[in-house]
């Protein structure tokens, strides 16, 4: 029986210490979906100041008066217009920042493609370079060209020269 009893008091315990974090949850997540209004452009669960504050204990009264996620959020659009959301709606003009980073990338894409064929299409065509593997005789390569005995007789006249 005593078992019993502790185990209830913990469980107890338990619902007590979980129960503020569910309630918020439904304000962290309304809160996620807003912009702060005091100016400073954060959003609303991550603000501190004054009016995110009083923002929060607002949204937590519309909770407490029954109010559903979406009329919450649309409650705000209606008395700060769409620049209280933290991202824009998916309709309308606001499609355009939904789908301008794509088409960016699919454009910048593309343009990389056509420029990397350009280069490799001109690299086929240009006539490949032939290594010289052996110099072409000139008339002065021609004319160094000494026999052995001739430079031997030679370096005896600067050994000669030198002293040795």
């Amino acid at each position: 029986m005593r078992f019993l009893r502790i185990f209830l008091a913990a469980v107890f315990l338990f619902i007590l210490t979980i129960a503020p974090a569910f309630a918020d949850a439904g304000v962290d997540a309304v809160a996620q979906n807003l912009m702060c209004q005091c100016g400073c452009t954060m959003v609303l669960s991550t603000c501190e100041c004054g009016t995110a504050e009083q923002m929060r204990s607002e949204i937590t009264t519309l909770f407490a008066e029954g109010k559903t996620q979406q009329q919450i959020l649309d409650f705000y659009v209606a008395k700060y217009g769409e620049k209280v959301l933290s991202a824009p709606t998916k309709q309308g003009f606001n499609l355009t920042a939904y789908i301008t980073p794509f088409a960016a990338i699919l454009i910048a894409g593309g343009a990389i493609f056509l420029v990397v064929r350009q280069w490799v299409i001109h690299s086929r065509k240009a006539p490949p370079v032939a290594p010289a593997l052996t110099p072409e005789p000139t008339a002065a390569h021609n004319a160094g060209i000494v026999s052995l005995d001739a430079l031997r007789a030679r370096m005896q006249q600067d050994l000669a020269r030198y002293g040795e």
